[in-house]
């Protein structure tokens, strides 16, 4: 490239920057261009916006009326299937208005929900809670207690929750419900016992057998409910509340009172009931339940603070394809006592709900039904004090045992008579208790003292003492009874500590004190009068002191039977202590020995047994040597 060449490019280059540098805008002209822009932007994407939410706002009402169509045309098939399959006449009420209809007795109050045609809020009229307000035992509140069936049609379930049911009757003590038309209809039948706690249900199905699938298995009734305090001491009633249940031809039984716990029950049943510690709501099926039952309890969340356990039920009745069939079932609702329940007015023959207070086991639960029940059901038709009533029981139950507190005491007398010619046994052959044991034996046979018959009296004791362990706590009639300073005989009396001592509790059961300090006492003098030392009589003084502990917590009532029985057997043997002569019974030993000793079967292969060990103990020491 020449030089006229790189001049004129550079020429042009400088021209170009000139014009550039003369050309451009000033920085006010560059602000206000700056702004124009942004205005320019901000119209522009409000435009875009507007059009974007114009769009939306199109196709999500183009959307909701697809929704909507669709929902109309799905509820329109619905109710055509509905008509089609149940018939007019149900298909109807499956919209319309709750009514709620009142039902009550002497006893109870029961409200009838037209929604699902179950019982709602049931409150006991001749009871109340430990705060004085009205016992509701079942809520009409659905999240807290919930009755419905369901059978199986050809368009799916039927749930009787589902309908509104029509009351075509109504008296003060009954009501039936209706679904469906005089064609084709269920009626739900309710009816107050006139004395008692009792509802009858009736389910009378008519031409329901031409909708239900011939697969299905029967009518599946779901029931729950949460139970309501209703006691003071709510650590008894949480440990006393779970499903109670009777399996056809069995005894019956609970699930688990401490932990959730979920059973299917392979045989049929009877009955079932969310049972609490005073009361209990119960299902009787008048032909029973079919197998297949799941019975099941949960713990409430902790928000609902009122309420204590969660109660499950799901149940079957075979389903009979006629073309009117009636179901009938009872439902008690009320105390748990004994003679109520016994006598409820149920169609099950034998139907043994009174089996749902928990009486003991074996010979406990034997002495309790057919012995302490009786005579404390007839001294409560006479007597008005619940605390006279258990001062009569006791008198009477220590009247019937004082043969054996008698011949326990002479059992006693002897043993302590002999007791320095045992102790030199024990001196004389020191640490050779075999020895010493068949010298004592040989004394027992001379003098006719069977050592034996001291205990014998004390276990003969022990069924009625257990019966009562079982049977206070678990009295419905000691509830809000009150006595002396005891305000309700069915929890603990005295006040509360303020704080609370290890193995005690934080409140103070006069009772309880009463009875440990009868028992010290009377251990005391048992004591002096057997002659008991060493560790024995240690224990003796041990064992009262804890039960101080553990029978704090327990019903008043129990532990003022427990204070009266001490004080009784206390003076029971004071005045057999009074008409017994010691000397008398020295002679009476002293003339046995004269007598030629005989052995009993018993005695002669204890003797031999004894002789054969003493024999094989001299023969290992002789090859030892």
């Amino acid at each position: 490239m020449d030089r006229n060449t790189i001049a004129g490019f550079s020429l042009i280059f400088l021209i170009l920057i000139g014009y550039y540098y003369y050309t451009a805008p000033s920085a006010q002209e560059l602000a206000k261009m700056a702004e124009q822009n942004a205005k320019q932007i901000s119209l522009d994407s409000a435009k875009k916006v507007s059009e974007s939410a114009q769009q939306i706002k199109e196709e999500g009402t183009q959307k909701s009326l697809i929704d909507s169509t669709q929902i109309a045309i799905s509820s329109a098939l619905q109710d055509t299937a509905l008509r089609s399959t149940l018939g007019e006449g149900i298909a109807t009420q499956s919209k319309g208005k709750e009514e709620i209809v009142l039902l009550k007795s002497k006893e109870l109050s029961v409200e009838i929900n037209s929604k699902g045609a179950y019982m709602g809020r049931v409150v006991l009229n001749t009871h109340k809670n430990f705060d004085s307000s009205a016992l509701e035992l079942l809520s009409s509140n659905t999240l807290y207690n919930k009755w419905f069936f369901e059978i199986y049609t050809t368009n799916g379930a039927l749930n009787s929750s589902d309908f509104y049911w029509k009351v075509i009757q109504k008296t003060e003590r009954s009501v039936t419900l209706r679904l469906g038309d005089s064609l084709r209809y269920i009626d739900q039948q309710y009816a107050l016992s006139e004395d008692g706690y009792t509802v009858h249900q009736s389910l009378v199905f008519k031409g329901i057998d031409q909708i239900v699938q011939s697969r299905a298995s029967g009518i599946k009734i779901s029931w729950r409910a949460q139970l309501q305090q209703h006691e003071k001491q709510l650590k008894w009633e949480m440990q006393n509340s779970t499903v109670v249940y009777k399996l056809h031809g069995e005894d019956a039984d609970y699930l688990s009172t401490s932990e959730p716990e979920e059973e299917k029950l392979k045989n049929n049943l009877d009955w079932f009931g969310f049972k609490q510690q005073y009361f209990s709501a119960i299902m009787v099926a008048d032909s029973g339940f079919s197998s297949g039952s799941i019975l099941s309890w949960k713990d409430v969340l902790v928000q609902n603070k009122d309420r204590i356990k969660d109660l499950n039920a799901e149940v079957y009745v075979d389903f009979d394809r006629s073309s009117s069939k009636t179901y009938g079932f009872s439902y008690y609702l009320g105390p748990n006592q004994y003679h109520t329940l016994k006598n409820a007015d149920v169609k099950l023959v034998d139907a043994g709900l009174e089996r749902t207070i928990p009486m003991g086991w074996g010979i406990f639960g034997w002495v309790n039904r057919y012995v302490v029940i009786p005579v404390f059901h007839q001294l409560d038709g006479v007597i008005a004090s619940m605390g006279i009533i258990i001062l009569l029981l006791t008198l009477i139950i220590k009247t019937a045992l004082l043969p054996l507190v008698y011949k326990s005491y002479m059992s006693t007398a002897k043993m302590r008579i002999l007791k320095p010619e045992l102790d030199a046994i024990k001196e004389k052959h020191g640490s050779d208790m075999q020895k010493t044991q068949q010298e004592n034996m040989a004394m027992y046979r001379k003098a006719g003292v069977n050592p034996l018959s001291g205990c014998i009296p004390v276990l003969l004791q022990m069924p009625i003492l257990f019966a009562m362990f079982q049977f206070f706590p678990n009295a419905f009639e000691l509830r809000q009874k009150s006595f002396l300073w005891a305000a309700d005989l069915s929890r603990y009396d005295g006040p509360m500590l303020g704080f609370t001592i290890p193995f005690y509790g934080d409140h103070v059961s006069y009772f309880t004190l009463l009875m440990t300090v009868s028992t010290l006492i009377y251990t005391h003098f048992n004591n002096q009068l057997s002659g008991i030392t060493g560790q024995m009589k240690w224990i003796g003084y041990f064992m009262p002191i804890i039960f101080l502990g553990v029978l704090n917590d327990y019903a008043s009532g129990l532990t003022w039977y427990y204070f009266l029985s001490n004080m009784i057997t206390f003076g029971q043997q004071w005045v057999i202590r009074r008409t017994v002569d010691d000397n008398k019974l020295h002679a009476q030993i002293a003339e046995n020995r004269k007598k030629p000793v005989t052995k009993s079967k018993f005695q002669q292969r204890m003797q031999d047994a004894m002789k054969l060990s003493q024999e094989r103990a001299n023969s290992t020491k002789g090859k030892k040597r």
